[in-house]
């Protein structure tokens, strides 16, 4: 039985291909339904040619359901030609075959379009694997365009906190709260960022001996987990102790372009 899913990546093609030959995302864009622990002696680090790589499987990170073996080859034309694949010809006691395709391309401008071609056997199991990989590819390909999204926040927000140092530098306190505001803004819809934006504006708050700044900060950093887990995050809130941490705002447009990668 075949699963064949596709999807658009807002990543170059350049940048998902170097991606899917590093073998850390595959845990990234597997959880939290598989967890991949590498047990043979060919350390799980770069799929490649030739490469052969033995892993226990952790059925929602916890539930062990055996090993697999992970065969990876890599086949990509001339350069500078597309598409390019990373084919993942597996097995286990359970799985007589697992041959995975997965097909790169460029989709326009800094756009991909990323394929996973599947074919499973399994004896009377194979409809129960290919049920449940229907759902693994699916829940991998959000988690694909999740990190594009997050890939794209960090480098935004990696530019407005330079803003931020450098007018921090020059004394500009007005130009470099408004910096943290735009990194706050991107940051919101991941909480590690958006906790590292938080304790920026802390810190930024203690060296200007702003007590009420000190403790909106302080409420927020507190808030912020609360709000990721309940998803009810107030899109284009500044994060500042000025306005209400519930407040939708708008988001400047120029940002807005930024995060679509169109400046």
């Amino acid at each position: 039985m075949k699963v064949s899913r596709s999807t658009i990546i807002d990543l170059s093609a350049e940048i998902v291909w170097s991606q899917v030959q590093a073998a850390r995302l595959l845990d990234h864009i597997a959880w939290p339904l598989m967890r991949f622990i590498p047990v043979g002696s060919e350390p799980l680090a770069h799929f490649k040619q030739g490469g052969r790589y033995l892993v226990k499987l952790r059925l929602l990170g916890m539930l062990p359901v055996g090993t697999q073996w992970i065969a990876t080859s890599v086949h990509q034309p001339e350069r500078g030609a597309w598409p390019k694949r990373l084919r993942d010809n597996g097995y286990s006691a359970l799985i007589k075959k697992w041959d995975h395709w997965i097909t790169i391309s460029p989709f326009g401008k800094d756009r991909t379009r990323y394929s996973d071609d599947i074919e499973i056997s399994a004896g009377i199991m194979t409809p129960f694997i290919w049920a449940f990989a229907y759902v693994f590819y699916w829940h991998r390909q959000r988690r694909w365009r999740g990190l594009a999204r997050s890939m794209q926040a960090r480098n935004v927000i990696a530019e407005e906190m330079e803003v931020f140092s450098q007018a921090n530098a020059l004394g500009d306190t007005a130009k470099a709260w408004r910096a943290l505001e735009r990194a706050h803004i991107v940051s919101q819809p991941f909480l590690g960022p958006h906790l590292s934006s938080h304790w920026a504006m802390l810190r930024f708050a203690i060296s200007q001996r702003d007590a009420r700044e000190m403790a909106g900060q302080i409420f927020r950093l507190a808030l912020a987990p609360l709000g990721a887990i309940s998803g009810r995050i107030p899109a284009g809130n500044t994060g500042r102790a000025n306005v209400s941490a519930f407040q939708p705002m708008d988001i400047p447009p120029d940002l807005r372009a930024k995060l679509r990668g169109e400046n």
